[in-house]
């Protein structure tokens, strides 16, 4: 498989499991935090003080 056509899977797969968190995040109301990153990017979805779902992406540093 092509290196790009392998990116463009693992991204995919990236934003499922966001969405997938975010589900989750819906159904259990214990649940605070979930983490996800790809590649130099990171998305944290977050419960506030009311229980509302905040999503934050954010670039990481280069290493």
């Amino acid at each position: 498989m092509k290196k790009r056509q392998k990116k463009k899977n693992a991204y995919k797969k990236y934003i499922r499991s966001i969405f997938t968190g975010y589900e989750r995040m819906l159904e259990n109301t214990e649940l605070e935090e979930l983490k996800f990153s790809y590649l130099n990017e990171e998305t944290l979805l977050t419960r506030d003080e009311h229980h509302r779902i905040h999503f934050t992406t954010r670039d990481l540093p280069n290493k």
